[in-house]
């Protein structure tokens, strides 16, 4: 909810000094140390209040600016495409083209072909990544799609990035794309939240900007648009959004997640609703995989061998994932601390509790490394038949 604020190194030394802890004084006094120059009382009150102007400081007026952002999304029919224009094209044909592009050999998984329908998978996983690092493992997830009839209704789990204090938060609203409006089933969500004892709408605004939902739906309508190019007739569909807050609590008390009430409620409640459906229904987990490098706090640069290391950890990891085997999915994390900061922990855990009698298929594991950050990223697709 902040603007976006370039700083110097300076600057961000005392940022980096702004833990509730330290007076105005310990600033001055540690900056002093650091440069061997004084910082004045006047530069300091320049600083602090660019910094609120901006928004970066939790204050009155940050808050009042926090209301009317959240009060002004609760109010929208429709969530807006929040990185068209900037992940992926915001024209329709531009981004078709686009999205066919991350099809092709030979990183992509080739076109859809026609005459070939399989069955509508259980479950797929793809990517949250951006487009330009992970668009063709995208594809390998949504080509299985875009070569069956689809489903009736898509439930999404994706990463909530800005955390949340209820580990489940849903909306009502419709998503707008570039290929058009995606339906949410709003009875099928007011019926889970009346099934649920949690308050699924307490934080309905971590909707407004989160992507890894929204890159979902727009692979989504592009899979269906495939389909009816193929074979000449559109199969509608809605969508169930649900972003899944940090389950990272739980790996530091070695407990199991479903043990904390909330997480195991939801879970039964969304399970016994899918299991009534008597429409086709596909879950679509929207996650990346270990997030590693000085960018995310480690204080080694990336090496060939410490990513051989971590596509072995992951690996291990996705194995327990298309087995369905959630507390060896949990251990393999759990094991180490999450030291590979597994970003679709949450989603992925939900998923291997809503799924049943199905074996996984893992179709494309990739790695992003950013040499600019020393970091790296990496994602899978995997699909349930």
């Amino acid at each position: 909810m902040a603007n976006t604020l370039v700083i110097s190194p300076a600057v961000y030394f005392i940022l980096s000094h702004f833990d509730g802890k330290r007076s105005l004084i310990d600033v001055q006094e540690a900056y002093c140390r650091q440069f061997g120059e004084l910082l004045l009382g006047d530069e300091l009150k320049k600083i602090i209040d660019l910094l609120d102007h901006h928004y970066f400081l939790y204050s009155e007026r940050f808050e009042e600016h926090q209301r009317k952002i959240i009060e002004e999304f609760r109010r929208m029919p429709t969530r807006p495409p929040a990185h068209a224009g900037t992940v992926y094209k915001e024209d329709p044909q531009g981004l078709r083209e686009q999205l066919e592009a991350y099809f092709q050999p030979p990183n992509g998984p080739g076109e859809p072909r026609q005459g070939h329908a399989s069955p509508t998978p259980k479950a797929i996983v793809a990517p949250h990544i951006d487009f330009h690092r992970g668009g063709p493992s995208y594809a390998w997830a949504y080509k299985v799609l875009a070569e069956s009839p689809g489903a009736d209704l898509y439930i999404l789990l994706g990463t909530s990035h800005c955390g949340g204090e209820n580990p489940f938060t849903a909306t009502l609203k419709d998503f707008a794309t570039p290929l058009g409006a995606v339906e949410t089933d709003k009875e099928f969500v007011r019926q889970l939240e009346k099934n649920y004892k949690g308050d699924l709408f307490a934080e309905e605004y971590l909707h407004r900007t989160e992507h890894s939902l929204e890159f979902q739906v727009v692979y989504l309508q592009y899979a269906a648009s495939l389909w009816a190019e193929l074979t000449g007739s559109r199969r509608p569909f809605k969508i169930v959004p649900i972003l899944v807050s940090s389950f990272h609590p739980m790996v530091q008390s070695h407990t199991l997640p479903e043990k904390d009430a909330r997480i195991g409620d939801f879970l039964g409640a969304l399970r016994t609703l899918a299991e009534k459906e008597t429409r086709r229904v596909c879950f679509i987990a929207g996650v990346d995989l270990a997030h590693v490098g000085m960018q995310f706090g480690d204080p080694e640069p990336i090496t060939p061998d410490f990513l051989r290391w971590v596509e072995e950890e992951d690996q291990r990891l996705i194995a327990k994932l298309v087995s369905l085997d959630a507390p060896g999915f949990f251990h393999e994390i759990a094991k180490d601390q999450d030291r590979r900061r597994i970003c679709g922990f949450s989603p992925l855990y939900s998923l291997i509790h809503l799924l049943d009698g199905t074996q996984g298929r893992n179709l494309k594991y990739g790695q992003a490394f950013t040499r600019e950050t020393g970091s790296a990223v990496t994602f899978t697709s995997v699909v349930f038949d």
